[in-house]
């Protein structure tokens, strides 16, 4: 260890500036590889751990039916939380025409029992204050406008209501509603608002829809309020609740769509597809580092070889050569890891990349160590075992050259015990050596 670590010291003042492109080649390498698994990873359960954090509705129901009685739906066995939304145009955006309003709220269950959104900054709104909104991810980063900002609603008269506005015959003639900005978050239910090309959502409280309900669902009765709708037992519970929906409802003609399906599972599809490419170019980066940095590692433990063997003259064993020409590269992979690992973290500030970012609960820098940890651990390894490897194949054709020409005179003197120091000197004067120490035959003798 003394031996390595001397020569280490020595090779190392010497040969620093090939050691430093070494490491960075190493770092960088490190930190696309590592960057594309932990980002595979990330894209591909996002839509999972949105729907784990948000109390998501398991279905949407749709009668479809002017009046339809939801308590003794809501009182259903099956059921664990319900919110209403009524079919209308509930309000837009002024200067935002293309934002996505969803359908309004009918009461405060939602965002409280059901579709609780994951808040990636502010608050959520106060649901008893018309004022208040909170808009998603893609909003914010496409209008420019953010916690704090406000917004101006556009209604619909009641004329328009009573006739079924819904936006596409021409500007909302009813109040206008000064609101604020107060949370930035998002929900399986509202993923569709972030998905290109939409320019993102904003969402109003209910107490929007209880101040302003005759300029959304009019006055004359005909307006759809359909739900969604949180099962306590899950996807396993949509059979029974249909059944017991029939039964309550007399009704076997109302539609029950499942999110898993309706949503969750487009979004699993397209996810794991990207995941899938970015996996891809981690191993394609890896196969491409095994043979570039390989063959630097190789060239570099061989030039040190070469100097090694004349330690080996006065006598370095082969394991203390292997181990000191390993050396440098080791260090420069254990430097290089560790500089491709904090890359790595700081990369996955853009991850997951795609449709799974819209899904994406915790966006921002999240340091995968499931990932880095064992990253951190073999590319140094990696590069230990290739350069010993290497050294040891120098080494051993070091050995398969043809024999050296020996001295005479300096066979004799070692024959009857000249002390070392004139014993070397004489192979010195007398002999050429083998590698880059030898000298031309030519040179030697004159």
């Amino acid at each position: 260890m003394l031996i390595t670590l001397t020569w280490l010291r020595l090779d190392a003042s010497r040969r620093w500036r090939s050691l430093a492109v070494l490491a960075l080649l190493i770092a960088l390498a490190t930190a696309t590889i590592l960057t594309s698994i932990a980002g595979a990873r990330r894209g591909q359960t996002a839509f999972d751990r949105l729907w784990a954090r948000t109390l998501p509705a398991t279905i949407v129901v749709l009668p479809n039916q002017p009046g339809f009685d939801w308590a003794k739906i809501a009182a259903l066995p099956e059921v664990a939380a319900l919110t209403r939304f009524p079919v209308v145009f509930g309000f837009g955006v002024q200067g935002y025409p293309a934002a996505s309003t969803g359908f309004p709220e009918a009461d405060d269950q939602m965002t409280r029992t059901i579709e609780r959104p994951v808040m990636l900054a502010g608050r959520l709104f106060n649901p008893r204050r018309a004022d208040e909104v909170i808009v998603t991810p893609r909003f914010a980063a496409t209008s420019g406008e953010h916690v704090g900002d406000t917004l101006t609603l556009e209604m619909a008269s009641v004329k328009q209501a009573n006739q079924g506005f819904d936006g596409s015959t021409g500007p909302p003639l009813g109040p206008k509603i000064r609101v604020r900005i107060v949370g930035v978050g998002r929900t399986p239910w509202g993923i569709d608002a972030d998905a290109p090309p939409s320019p993102g959502g904003v969402l109003a409280t209910p107490a929007l829809y209880t101040h302003y309900r005759a300029n959304m669902i009019g006055t004359n009765g005909q307006a759809f309020i359909n739900a969604l709708v949180r099962l306590k037992g899950g996807q396993a519970a949509i059979p029974a609740f249909r059944a017991d929906l029939a039964r309550v409802t007399g009704r076997s003609d109302i539609d029950v769509w499942d999110n898993q399906q309706q949503i969750g599972d487009p979004m699993r599809k397209v996810s794991t597809y990207e995941a899938a490419c970015l996996l891809a170019f981690g191993l394609a980066a890896l196969v491409a580092a095994l043979f570039l940095i390989g063959q630097s590692v190789a060239r570099y433990t061989s030039a040190t070889v070469a100097d090694l063997r004349v330690l080996q003259a006065v006598g370095m064993t082969r394991l203390q050569a292997i181990s000191a020409a390993a050396a440098g590269p080791g260090l420069a992979g254990l430097a290089g890891a560790t500089l491709g690992v904090a890359g790595a973290v700081v990369a996955s500030r853009w991850m997951p990349i795609g449709l799974a970012s819209i899904a994406e609960p915790h966006p921002g820098i999240e340091a995968d160590w499931a990932v880095l940890a064992p990253g951190w651990v073999l590319v140094p390894l990696l590069v230990l075992a290739g350069s010993a490897a290497a050294a040891a194949a120098a080494l051993a054709a070091g050995r398969r050259q043809a024999p050296q020409r020996r001295s005479a005179i300096a066979a004799a003197l070692a024959s009857v015990n000249f002390p070392v120091p004139l014993v070397v000197g004489a192979r010195f004067a007398l002999e050429p050596g083998r590698g880059r120490s030898s000298v031309r035959s030519e040179e030697h003798t004159s």
